[in-house]
């Protein structure tokens, strides 16, 4: 129970990763707020951890929405006084319609710029004052390789995730003295349920298939004691793939 007594707050907490890592900082002992746009889900998860032993709260929130962020710490804190550790995990790369840049469509871009990158931006400010305040506070972001490494038809997304690991560097400067500790980590490919995988492990050097869990362990221990000494870093999760092209051997 690394985490007990601990309040954290997951966004995209519905989603694939997110549910994941919701479910692992409980099992470590935090109590979870579980954040996402579908409150239904959201409730579905928390209800998850609750029947499990641990301790969570639903809230519905619209990461795009300063003012929905602002009600979501708000409800967070008038619950539970305090807040130790928020995962940035809401996202998506709208892979359903990727596109060229020539292609792209003005509203899709908005889009993904909002939800990966502005969500990021203002659930860190949304927080970051009362972390400062009390001298304590993790704080990690999920990314993605593809900033990294680029990928074609996904130019928007990849603009997107290269801001929050540049975001959360420069916040990690201003907010160490504070004991606050601002980092990312950037995964590869994991196969959302029902998704073909046949040619997926052909993109890595490991050989296999990512799974939720793979980047919620990480995310569990930067925001664990463990990590007391990690800061402004972008770790990524991808079984080599952004180290480029796979050769003969």
């Amino acid at each position: 129970m690394k985490l007990q007594s601990k309040v954290a707050l997951v966004t995209g907490a519905a989603g694939y990763i997110g549910s994941t890592t919701a479910l692992r900082l409980a099992r470590d002992g935090a109590t979870v707020a579980v954040c996402d746009v579908n409150g239904d889900l959201a409730r579905t998860v928390a209800d998850g951890i609750m029947s499990a032993g641990g301790k969570a709260l639903a809230v519905e929130t619209d990461v795009r929405s300063p003012a929905s962020i602002e009600a979501m710490v708000a409800r967070v804190l008038e619950q539970h006084s305090r807040l130790d550790i928020l995962v940035n995990v809401a996202g998506g790369s709208a892979r359903e319609r990727a596109s060229t840049v020539h292609g792209s469509d003005e509203q899709v871009i908005r889009e993904i710029i909002d939800v990966n990158l502005m969500g990021v931006i203002f659930c860190c400010r949304a927080v970051i004052g009362h972390m400062c305040a009390q001298r304590s506070g993790k704080i990690v972001s999920v990314a993605s390789a593809v900033a990294i490494q680029g990928q074609p038809g996904f130019a928007d997304y990849a603009a997107a995730k290269a801001g929050v690991i540049a975001f959360s560097k420069t916040l990690a400067m201003e907010v160490g003295r504070h004991n606050v500790h601002v980092n990312c980590v950037s995964p590869g490919l994991v196969p959302r349920p029902g998704t073909p995988v046949e040619d997926i492990p052909g993109t890595n050097y490991l050989g296999r298939i990512a799974s939720p869990e793979t980047v919620s362990n990480l995310i569990a221990f930067l925001v664990s004691e463990e990590g007391d000494f990690v800061v402004g870093q972008n770790y990524v999760v991808d079984g080599g793939w952004s180290l480029g092209l796979k050769g003969r051997h």
